[in-house]
Parts: C-alpha cells; structure tokens; sequence
C-alpha cells in the first residue's frame, strides 16, 4: 500500500481523535513557552499508542506534525492580521518525483501573476509551464488573488511536468494544444449547420441518439465545452492527468455558462464532474476533497435529472441501465474514498461496499469478448453489449446491432428534417419536393437556387426552370439582404457549367476553362456561350462596366468572396480534422472501462477502513 496513504490515514484518525476529546495540541499544557514538547504530550502519545494499537514512535511523530502545523497556521494568521500578507500552501506535483509542499506569502490585492511567477520561480520552471488550481479553478494572471477566491491560508496544487527534453516539448504544448481544441471547437459552433451530415461530432445527442437542438446564442460555450472534455477524457485515457484536469476544468467553465435546461438532457456535465474529481483521486490531491464532495454531489442529483430516480427513464429509453452503472460504480467508489478522507468512516464502507457490489456486476468474461471481437466489435463495445445482455454473447450481438440501428435511424430522420428545412416550404404551404430539387441539380443548377426555384413556383419543375433562366431576380429568398437580392439575376457562380456542353465547347476548340466562364455567364444555354467565345476570339471578354456586375471589376469582387469562402470552408475542415484526431472515440465510450484502476483503488481503501 502506499505509504503516504498510511500516513494520511493515520493523521485522520489523530485528529479525530483530538476532536473528539477537544485536545488543543497548540497551547498548554500540551507545549511549553520554547515549543518544547511536555509530559502531557508524551501522556496523550501514551494513550493513542495504546488504543490504536501502534508503536509509539509512530504516534509521537504523528501527534508532533499535527501539533507543529497547528502552531504554523497560528502564527500564520498573527502576521496576516498584523503585516497583510497572507501565507498560502502549494503542493507540487512534478512528475517523477514526491510531491512537494512549498509556503508563499503574498498580499490578497496581489495580481495572479505574481504567486504564479513565485511558484515557477521556487520549482526552477517558466510560468507558461504551471498552472496552479484553487478549489476546482485555474488561477488566472489577472485579476487579483482576492478577486478570484483565494484567502489566507489557502491551499494550492501546482501542476508541473518533469524536465527530460521529450515532457518538456510534451508540457510546452499543453497549453497550446488547450487553446487549439478550444480555437477549433469556436470556429465549428459558429458554421455547425454548414458542416455536413455524417459530421457526428458538432452533434449533441441524448441517450437514444436523438438530436438536441442547440440555442444559438448558448452554442459556442456548449460545443466549446464539450470539445474540452472529450479533449480531457482522451488524456486521462492515456493517464496524462496533469493536462486531463486542465482540459476538464476549463470544459466545467465554459458549461457553467449554459443554462441548466439545456445540460439536464444529456449526461455529460455530470460526467464531467465524475471526471474532475477522478484526475483529483490520480493525483493523489487530498486537498481537493471538499471540491471533489461538492462536483460528486451535483453528479448525483444530475444523473438522477437525466435517468430517473432508480434509472426509470433510462430503462424506458434504452431498455436497461447496465452500462450507466458504470457511472455509477464510479460515483460510489469516488464518494467512499471522499468521505474516508473527510473522516466519515461509516458513511465510506457503506459507500464503498455499493461501489463493490457494482463492479462485481459489472465484470465480463474475457472469451465472450474475444468471441464479439471476432464477429467485427471492438472490445469496448463488446463490454458495452456484454453488461447489457448479462453476460450473454448472442444477446450482447443483437443487442449492440439493434442499438447500432436505432442510432443510424436516429441519425437519418435528422438529416431528412435538416434537409427539409434547409430547403423550405413553398408559397402555398407545401414542403419543397427534395426529388424535384435533386433533378434541377442534376441539370447543373446550384442546391440553394433550385431549392428557391420550386419554392416560388410550388413545386412546379418547368416553372422554376422558366424562373431560374427569364427571371432570376424574383428568386431572393426572403430571408436575404437586399444586397443578395440585386445581384442573384447576375451571380455567375450560382450556375454549375454542364460537364457534357463544356466537353462540346472543348471538341469545337475552345479552352476548358474559358468555356466553363461562357456557360456560367450565359446560364448553360450553349448558343449564348458560342456568341461569348466568338465575340472574344475564343476568350471571354469582360467590359469594365462597374455597374455591371458581370464586368471585370464584378467578378474579382465574386471571385475575392469566392476565395474567402473556400478558405474558411477549409479552415472548417482542418479544425474538425484535428478535433477528431484528438477526441474521436466509440460512441458511449465513456461508459467502458477495464475496472483495473477501480479494483486497485477499492482494495486500497477496504483495507484501510
């Protein structure tokens, strides 16, 4: 077992000791005037040696530890009411090496900054490389300490990487990798409904697999914050807990700035307070267990929002909650060992004997997995199928390919939906016909222009030709600016050049690309692009006419738009590129676990309680 764990447990059961009996190590007759240790000292050594059964060595230590910081804090306070400068405690975790626990003062009014600076300083690191948290918050470099909730006697973690050439690349792009994801997910809430269908990851999906509309305005911070989890869970997968809490803090900040209505139909804020307070337990942050009591807490209560008090809604949706124990197994096991550290020993066996009973329902067999795997699954979703189907393989393959039906249904109906309603609703009140949309497409003809077409014209096909061709300027959409509206009739760029008429202008001699221009200008009427290529000389003439917007001046302007749009369209792509190299995973990945770290965790408490 670890020995900082033994010491802890312990000192926790020191101190309630010392509270139960009311004994003030601190002033007499329990020191003397010099901070000597007294025959009343040694006696209460004595006692608790006897009743818990220890040598006393061990417990005079112990007790002496207890008593020596209690004096510390005292003269701590002294100096803070008389000088204002206020003592904090900061335990570094640097990786390789024991935590450290270092003593700062600084003034409250003092920016953050400062104390970050300070800290960097006393671990021999630059400050771009540490972050310092305080009760489940990042300190920022501004405002001031006080401002962001620190006070006297404050106790701070310090995360640091160590300092072999690869951690310390590895820690230089942990803060920028941050700022990436959170770059990345801005730039894709602000054009999700341009991004493409089977682009799953800007969707937010309940339990069934069915769409959450997301409010315009509380988009960003949703998709942002989402995107900071997922980016957290991928690191603590891959044990990297240091930039896991960073991520899953700030994913906490930003979802704290959506409205609870929206978090309480999906699962995802409380499982990222499971997550929090999980990269607390692995960093072995015992000063965090108030922050951690506090995130289990409301996890609980959302997930009792999100599946029904004993999972009912959960079990009507899904048709069984096997794989939310997971969750949880993991709730029980992290308020046990929260409530251990907080002295509540009762409370924590009887907590983590729910989380054992559980995990022991959570266990599957290892051939049944392999024989899933063999059948295309992956090994995740063979655990998934498995706990669902109560060990079953047959069961667990029907049950993982109708789930995986379900979603794909799921998914269709709302692409049709979003389909239609990217399309319309034509003047009499009919929904536009997606065929009838699909076949002027095929005749070359943009999506958005035959859309508007058979909208104005109630799904009349020759109607909305004569339309598009005779009179383009009637077909602004209503939802344009009038700006939009007066250059529609001449946006060469809305007609796609008919591939076949282009390949006949290519076979008469003309270049490909001038011949492309021709058909676009003269709407893909070939004798109109004849007339173009003939009056040119085989090129497209332009006049300078700035009126006009088919003149040189019109088309650069087109042409610079065009080429802003594409870069941004490409921007786009690169972002969801690198979110999904970042994030992707299985779906409902975050119910799989292997239960290694849970058991390990189990029988180190068990054995201490």
């Amino acid at each position: 077992m670890d020995n900082n764990l033994q010491h802890e447990d312990l000192l926790i059961k020191l101190r309630a000791k010392l509270n139960e009996e009311k004994v003030k190590l601190w002033e007499a007759p329990y020191i003397s005037a010099d901070n000597e240790i007294t025959q009343d000292f040694k006696d209460i050594v004595a006692k608790y040696t006897k009743d818990l059964s220890l040598d006393n060595e061990v417990i005079l230590q112990a007790l002496r530890e207890l008593q020596l910081h209690s004096l510390e804090r005292s003269k701590d306070n002294v100096e803070f009411k008389q000088t204002g400068f206020a003592t904090f405690r900061v335990k570094a975790t640097i990786t390789g090496e024991k935590p450290r626990m270092l003593k700062l003062q600084k003034k409250l009014e003092a920016m953050g900054e400062e104390l970050i600076n300070a800290v960097a300083g006393e671990i021999g690191v630059s400050e771009n490389r540490l972050k310092l948290i305080f009760n489940g918050k990042v300190i920022k470099p501004m405002p001031s300490l006080e401002e962001q909730g620190l006070k006297n006697g404050a106790t701070l973690m310090a995360l640091v990487m160590a300092e072999t050439p690869e951690e310390v690349k590895k820690e230089d792009t942990m803060y920028m990798e941050m700022k990436t994801v959170r770059d990345d997910a801005t730039l894709l809430s602000e054009y999700v409904d341009e991004l493409a269908d089977d682009d799953e990851y800007m969707k937010l999906e309940d339990q069934s697999g069915k769409a959450v509309e997301l409010p315009a305005a509380e988009r960003r911070a949703l998709m942002v914050g989402l995107a900071l989890h997922e980016r957290g869970r991928a690191a603590a997968k891959q044990h990297d807990y240091p930039l896991a809490l960073v991520l899953l803090l700030e994913a906490d900040r930003q979802l704290s700035e959506c409205r609870s209505s929206i978090l309480k139909t999906v699962d995802n804020w409380a499982v990222l307070q499971l997550d929090v307070s999980w990269c607390y337990l692995c960093l072995r942050s015992l000063t965090h267990a108030h922050d951690a009591h506090s995130r289990l807490a409301a996890a609980e209560a959302a997930f009792k929002e999100t599946y029904g008090e004993e999972q009912q809604r959960l079990i009507a949706l899904k048709g069984n909650a096997a794989n939310e124990r997971v969750l949880l197994m993991r709730l029980y096991l992290l308020q046990g060992i929260v409530a251990y550290h907080q002295n509540r020993r009762n409370e924590a066996k009887a907590l983590l004997s729910k989380a054992e009973t559980e995990l022991n329902a959570l266990r599957v067999d290892e051939d049944s997995v392999l024989t899933l795997m063999e059948l295309g699954w992956s090994r995740a979703a063979a655990r998934t199928g498995l706990r669902a189907a109560a060990g079953n393989t047959e069961t667990a393959h029907h049950y993982l390919a109708d789930r995986k039906a379900q979603r794909d249904r799921a998914r269709e109906l709302h692409r049709q939906d979003r389909s239609r309603r990217a399309i319309g609703i034509c003047m009499d009140g009919s929904v536009v016909n997606q065929q009838l949309v699909d076949a002027l497409v095929g005749m070359g003809y943009t999506r958005r222009l035959a859309a508007t077409a058979l909208r104005n014209s109630n799904n009349h096909v020759a109607e909305a030709v004569r339309l598009i061709q005779e009179q383009p300027e009637l077909l602004a959409d209503s939802d344009q600016s009038s700006d939009e509206a007066s250059t529609i009739s001449s946006d060469e760029s809305l007609i796609i050049p008919d591939n076949k008429l282009v390949a006949e202008l290519e076979a008469m001699g003309y270049d490909p690309e001038e011949a492309r221009t021709a058909l676009r200008l003269s709407r893909n009427h070939i004798s109109g692009a004849v007339d173009r290529l003939v009056a040119g000389g085989g090129t497209v003439q332009l006049n300078d006419d700035p009126d006009d917007p088919s003149t040189s001046a019109g088309v650069a302007s087109k042409k610079s738009k065009k080429h802003k749009k594409d870069k941004r369209r490409k921007e786009r792509e690169l972002a969801l590129r690198r979110l999904n190299a970042a994030i992707r995973t299985e779906e409902d990945d975050y119910l799989d676990t292997s239960l290694a770290e849970e058991e390990e965790f189990l029988a180190q408490y068990k054995s201490l309680l």
